[in-house]
């Protein structure tokens, strides 16, 4: 039973090949054209299935990351990453104050 699938399996597979170069060489127009469809079609559902499958998955992870660049932005000031040769240098040095950490001391009783 199984060399009778086989041959099915090659049949079909065979026949298919001969519409293919039939609808190439006779109706070439309708084969790009159905042809371009089919990829348009796959590249859409690839993009739906990423986007649904893999995109949302990743969101949470950057956003995360985004709450944190955040928070050390407004802690330590964002950086220069440009490098300018006529900038003056400062006379003084001025000295930022610290600002008061979020934890807390407690004051326990000592014997």
């Amino acid at each position: 039973m199984g060399n009778n699938f086989k041959y099915f399996v090659y049949g079909i597979i065979g026949l298919a090949a001969i519409g293919l170069l039939y609808n190439l060489f006779f109706n070439t127009v309708s084969f790009f054209k159905s042809i371009l469809m089919m990829v348009g079609f796959a590249v859409i559902l690839g993009f739906v299935i990423y986007y649904f499958l893999i995109g949302r998955h990743k969101s949470s992870v950057s956003s995360g990351y985004r709450k944190a660049v955040k928070q050390s932005r407004k802690k330590y000031g964002k950086a220069n990453s440009t490098y300018s040769s006529n900038t003056s240098k400062p006379g003084k040095i001025q000295r930022h104050s610290k600002k008061a950490s979020h934890l807390t001391v407690i004051k326990g009783n000592k014997k």
